[in-house]
């Protein structure tokens, strides 16, 4: 992690009719970190997310992704890459076929080249070639989501947007998950905004942890300040029974 900030959001306003979502939330994510964004339900994680990548518009405020303003019509497609919550593959293409879909209409490279391509992404995520040519649903939910993610690398972003990529897998599947995306992080020098509900993936992933509570950044910095420091919903959550498992499993890792 550096000291670049590469997404700013300042006085960000959000609201649904008469809900308030975002009431004045400020906001930088560094560099090469991987930066956890956790809040109860209905908080506005995710639409945080959808508005630094210019797919909603907040109600006012500013948003700089590498020192620009955001372009609310698409932006920078070759610079950030996206997993959204439900993986959001197209049914009717293969796995392969998804990965590739972004380098076609992205880029101008050949059939041969971009198919190549996808062949290293999906590798990279951890899916072998007897999975390629398959749909998405003929294959598990884990896989669909290392799909979603090869997708989202498939133009070399510098920046990942992952939005609760552990929701609905087993213990055993959200493991290799967050393992994969640490080691992708670490090798290919990404910086990761990632929503989160999984604690297990809050403590063995993320450099820091952005709590969103009350429309604003309720607390911010690594894990452990932000739990020695907790009080209400802060609390309840890391001292919960999933918690305390967390805790206890990564204390024991670290010991082993």
């Amino acid at each position: 992690m550096t000291d670049e900030v590469v997404v700013s959001v300042r006085g960000l306003f959000t609201r649904f009719g008469p809900q308030t979502v975002h009431d004045g939330l400020d906001l930088d994510v560094y560099r090469g970190e991987i930066l956890g964004v956790i809040g109860p339900s209905g908080c506005g994680k995710s639409v945080l997310l959808r508005e630094i990548v210019g797919l909603d518009r907040p109600e006012k405020g500013d948003i700089r992704v590498f020192g620009e303003p955001v372009l609310h019509e698409g932006l920078w497609a070759d610079r950030i890459g996206v997993l959204f919550q439900d993986g959001a593959l197209f049914s009717t293409l293969t796995v392969k076929e998804n990965v590739e879909a972004p380098l076609r209409e992205h880029t101008d490279l050949s059939s041969r080249l971009i198919s190549e391509i996808a062949d290293l992404k999906l590798t990279l995520s951890g899916l072998g070639p007897e999975a390629h040519h398959k749909r998405p649903s003929e294959i598990s939910g884990g896989m669909r989501k290392r799909v979603a993610l090869a997708r989202a690398l498939a133009l070399d972003p510098a920046l990942l947007f992952l939005d609760e990529p552990t929701a609905g897998l087993d213990p055993v599947t959200a493991g290799g998950f967050d393992r994969l995306v640490k080691n992708l992080s670490h090798d290919l020098g990404l910086t990761v905004f990632l929503v989160t509900h999984d604690l297990d993936t809050l403590m063995t992933v993320c450099d820091r942890v952005a709590v969103i509570y009350g429309g604003k950044v309720a607390a911010l910095g690594p894990v452990e300040e932000v739990r020695a420091g907790a009080t209400g919903w802060v609390k309840e959550y890391f001292a919960g029974p999933r918690g305390r498992a967390a805790l206890a499993e990564r204390d024991s890792e670290a010991k082993g």
